[in-house]
This record gives C-alpha cells, structure tokens and sequence, in this order.
C-alpha cells in the first residue's frame, strides 16, 4: 500500500493491528533527573500512535476511561468498539511534597502513558542504557556491603511506609513508579535497578515515613 492509497479496512481489529505495525518508537526525551535516565512522556506516546494512525488511514477514535480505579484504553471505529485493560490508578499516595490535585494528576498521567503504550507495543520505560557503566561502578564500590542489603533495606522501609500512608501493596509499587518515571511495578523490577537507583527509592520511600 503505497501512503497516497487510502486503506479500507474490513473490522477495528483489522485497523489496530495497521496501526501497531505502523508505529514508530518515539525517542525518549523526557529527562528523570532522579534516576538521570530518559522515557517517553505521554504527549509523544500519543504522538507516535496519531501519527501511526494518519499513515494506515485507520479511521479509529481511541480515548481514555477511568473504571473502578483502573485505566482503560477505548478503540472506536468499523462498527466496533474495544476496551484495552491498562495500569492501575493509584490513589491515597501520602506525602509525595505535593497537594491532593496535582498527585492525583501525575497517576492519571502515568496510567494514560504506560496503558496506551501496552497497547500499541511502545516502549516508554525508563532508559537504562545509560548507566551500565554505573552499574559495574556501583557494584565495584558495593563489594565491601552484603549483597542483599539494598534489598533488605527496602523491606523493611517498604512497609513502614505502606504501614504509614495505609497503602496495598500494588499501589505502593504504582506510587513508586510515578515518582521515578519508570515501571517499578513489583519487587522483581526494583531488584533490577542498580545501587544508585535503590538508593533513591528507599529515601523517598523513607522520607514518605518520617
């Protein structure tokens, strides 16, 4: 199909599936300072997907929509509809230094982000690329400290402050996330970060306690 050939699409899923092929994996340009890393904001992840969109011709209305504390990806068009489970909007995030509106704004915005991206096969994460050789230097300094002391660190930090703030669990990981712009989801994803990054997230966490 060559671009000035106007596609005719049979169902949606015929026009989503054009359109995931189609899209292009925006550039990580949105700075982390925290972490000193990159990731893709939400602007650029619908960018991507828009933009996917005007090259297949797919005439499809995709929207957001907040179900029962979970975001929701709505695809519109041919006749059909279909309704893409996303990240989990996380409330009651205690004390992150901001007010009730704008923490309430920010998981919104994460859950927007990390849902369409899961739906259209984006990759918005954080960057990591950037810190293998502060990887290797972090565990060089780390030698003299038990290996699991980050780890277990983190623990006992994780529940003060889940204990502090009445927070599940999932919804501690989701707090977490939105505060490092990264998808630190569960403890597995947190083992993946390096020294300087695990350090990062027990103070904040640690600050959430005090």
């Amino acid at each position: 199909m060559t671009e000035n050939t106007v596609a005719e699409y049979n169902n949606l899923i015929e026009a989503l599936c054009a359109i995931q092929d189609a899209v292009e994996q925006p550039k990580k340009d949105a700075s982390n300072p925290m972490f000193k890393s990159k990731y893709v904001p939400l602007e650029a992840v619908e960018a991507a997907v828009l933009n996917a969109k005007k090259k297949v011709h797919a005439k499809v209305f995709i929207n957001y929509e907040l179900k029962d504390g979970v975001m929701w990806v709505i695809m519109e068009g041919y006749g059909d509809k279909r309704e893409y489970q996303g990240a989990p909007v996380a409330d009651n995030l205690g004390n992150r230094g901001t007010n009730a509106a704008q923490a309430e704004g920010s998981a919104e915005t994460y859950a927007k982000r990390y849902s369409l991206s899961m739906a259209f096969m984006i990759s918005s994460e954080v960057d990591d690329d950037g810190n293998a050789v502060q990887n290797k230097q972090n565990t060089n300094q780390s030698q003299n400290k038990p290996k699991n002391q980050l780890n277990s660190t983190f623990g006992g930090v994780a529940k003060a402050f889940r204990e502090k703030n009445q927070l599940a669990e999932d919804a501690m990981y989701q707090a977490i996330s939105q505060q490092f712009g990264a998808n630190i989801n569960n403890f597995y994803a947190f083992n993946k970060l390096n020294d300087q990054q695990k350090e990062a997230v027990i103070n904040w966490l640690k600050q959430g306690v005090n």
